[in-house]
């Protein structure tokens, strides 16, 4: 068969349009997407300041139900609510009548045993009477002694004196009314060992915390003039009507010395915790529940990074992991970027 031969131009036609499809058809280079301005900041590891707040409420250290040992009229109530006492001021008395009376009976029913007991002996040492009789005297003597010594125990306490340097803090009671032994007649507050805080912690603030920790108190009635305090005591288990737990701040008694009780206050516990790491809060992308995303800056672009978020520290977030590797993230500009997007540190 004999061959065709394509004419030169009919060659060059068809190369220039194969040429023209080839440019149709290939599609741009997209463009490289814009540099975006950022600031970064360092990942920090190892103890984290997070300073324990909240409110609490002033209270005397000593505060006390004041009470006779035994039931009886009342004669005499000799304070007032708010009223300063002194140790050992008298402050309030039973119609002392019938315990003055036990008393006196005790101590006759003594003299009495007494009396049996020496009569008993001489005879039993005379073969009179038995050795056992003279037993039995001395016994009984003993027991009437102490009897007497109860009944005197009680006579005293028909008054009741003031335990401390204090204030009266509340007058239950009035003259003339009947009382049951234990009532509370006085509530007082003694001076002697300062004033406290208490204030109610979440178990989540309490974990770990002991006693000791430097504190630091203002009271609202006092503005700008803060106190400074040490933690004394810590509840060993939580309020059954709140679910917290009651921390006790004793404040410096020189500070605090013409406070008053029930006076309200703030309360912040200095405290470190050892964590895996923390960035700021601003690195904090894509926040949902415990889990996250920050940005870490490597060779000029921001390399996304989930998180898993175990608390929140002031203004910043504890990771529950340590972040190998990276040494700061994006805090600025971290809202506007995507994986891989090339950044431009702003110092």
């Amino acid at each position: 068969m004999p061959q065709r031969t394509v004419p030169p131009g009919a060659a060059l036609a068809a190369a220039l349009l194969a040429s023209a499809c080839a440019s149709t058809s290939a599609a741009p280079a997209a463009p490289e997407a814009p540099t975006v301005p950022v600031r970064a900041a360092p990942v920090e590891r190892g103890p984290l300041s997070a300073p324990i707040r909240a409110a609490g409420t002033v209270h005397p250290k000593d505060e006390r139900a004041l009470a006779f040992k035994v039931g009886g009229v009342v004669a005499r109530v000799r304070v007032e609510a708010g009223d300063r006492v002194r140790r050992g001021q008298v402050l309030a008395e039973l119609d002392a009548t019938e315990v003055a009376a036990g008393a006196a009976e005790a101590r006759e029913g003594l003299l009495k045993a007494e009396r049996d007991r020496e009569r008993a002996l001489s005879l039993a040492a005379q073969d009179v009477a038995p050795r056992a009789a003279a037993e039995d005297a001395e016994t009984a003597a003993r027991v009437a002694r102490a009897g007497l010594e109860a009944a005197e125990f009680n006579l005293r306490r028909a008054v009741l004196l003031a335990p401390d340097d204090g204030w009266v803090e509340e007058r239950l009671v009035e003259p003339g009314e009947v009382v049951a032994p234990g009532r509370a007649v006085l509530r007082v507050s003694g001076r002697g060992r300062g004033f406290v805080v208490r204030a109610a912690l979440a178990d989540r603030d309490v974990w770990g915390l002991r006693p000791g920790r430097p504190a630091r108190v203002e009271v609202d009635a006092r503005p700008g003039a803060p106190l400074a305090g040490t933690v004394s005591e810590i509840a060993r288990s939580a309020s059954r009507a709140t679910g917290t737990y009651e921390v006790e701040v004793q404040l410096d008694p020189v500070e605090a010395r013409d406070l008053l009780g029930g006076l309200t206050a703030k309360v912040e516990i200095e405290r470190e915790l050892e964590v895996p790491a923390s960035v700021p809060l601003s690195a904090l992308v894509d926040a949902d529940g415990a889990r996250g995303a920050v940005f870490a800056l490597e060779e000029g672009r921001a390399h996304r990074l989930p998180v898993h978020i175990a608390s929140l520290q002031g203004e910043r977030v504890v990771l529950a992991e340590p972040l190998p590797g990276v040494s700061r993230v994006i805090t600025d500009g971290a809202a506007q970027l995507s994986d891989g997007a090339p950044v431009r540190l702003i110092r």
